[in-house]
């Protein structure tokens, strides 16, 4: 039986998700793989469409749990798994597309320091 990281009973889950029409903070840290996946599937349709998603992403703590997420790849690399892939995605999506005071938000979190680390893990 995996952790949940919070009983959502309104949806019948045992963990909050992301999904394409509700954005939940929580729902990023979760430590089980499927839940992870799916937030992080949902969320890179959202960073990559919604101005408003990716401005709330950097004032509620989500850029730095994506940031995390891929920094605890780069010190221990594994196998690229499909959430590494995702949370890349994600952040490479708010980066971007994001206004100018998004990617100053992006440099400050630490996220060229780990897609360093990821392009030299992956070359």
């Amino acid at each position: 039986m995996r952790e949940s990281n919070f009983a959502f009973p309104a949806t019948n889950r045992a963990a909050v998700c992301i999904t394409s029409h509700l954005y939940d903070r929580r729902a990023l840290d979760t430590t089980a793989p499927l839940p992870l996946f799916n937030t992080l599937t949902h969320l890179t349709t959202l960073s990559s469409t919604s101005p408003r998603i990716r401005e709330i992403l950097v004032m509620d703590g989500g850029l730095e749990r994506l940031v995390r997420i891929l920094h605890d790849f780069c010190s221990n690399p594994p196998p690229p798994e499909p959430p590494t892939h995702l949370a890349l995605q994600c952040l490479v999506n708010i980066g971007v597309r994001g206004s100018e005071l998004i990617r100053a938000r992006v440099v400050q979190a630490g996220a060229l320091d780990v897609v360093g680390c990821i392009l030299e893990a992956w070359l």
